[in-house]
């Protein structure tokens, strides 16, 4: 059985200050009720699947989170490890993305931005180097941008988080 670990982007820091981007939707809050969502998607497709979110309140600085993550991530025996995030623009930008920096990560990133691609403006599987997450991680990885969370007509699409779970998760598995 593949296990995945699924990371939810982001916190909220010791000030209250949250991380992510926020729009018509708050990044970190819609990923963090996304997460168990395709954490039982990805285990009716046969997968191991565990959540990983930083401890609210306890960072001072983003920098922090990946510190918490990584080795949590590194140690836990996956085959897959995915972020989720949001996008983010002048309210213009819309579509979905995912990013890899392996090979075995750009087969895992083609299939899930296919799935998402039938619903959201299709942005494309994209190689990336400098994301601490795609860098830091000895499973495969992908970084999971599913849509702009300021733009309206994407979170329209968005609101359904668990077609959305379906759709990452039938990606990952290849289906």
């Amino acid at each position: 059985m593949k296990k995945a670990v699924i990371s939810v982007g982001h916190s909220i820091l010791k000030n209250g200050m949250c991380t992510s981007a926020s729009g018509v939707v708050n990044e970190y809050q819609y990923n963090k009720a996304l997460a168990p969502l395709l954490k039982v998607c990805l285990e009716k497709n046969g997968w191991k699947a565990d959540v990983v979110v930083c401890p609210e309140k306890k960072f001072a600085s983003k920098e922090e989170e990946k510190s918490y993550k990584l080795p949590l991530i590194n140690q836990g025996g996956y085959d897959l490890a995915l972020e989720l995030h949001l996008n983010a623009s002048d309210g213009t930008g819309h579509g979905a993305e995912v990013y890899y920096k392996t090979e075995t990560g750009k087969a895992y990133a083609q299939r899930v931005q296919k799935k998402l691609a039938g619903v959201f403006r299709d942005r494309g599987a994209k190689k990336e180097d400098h994301l601490y997450f795609l860098n830091g991680t000895k499973p495969a990885a992908i970084l999971v941008e599913s849509f702009f969370c300021d733009n309206k007509g994407d979170c329209v699409l968005g609101k359904d988080m668990k077609k959305v779970a379906k759709l990452i998760a039938d990606g990952i598995a290849g289906k």
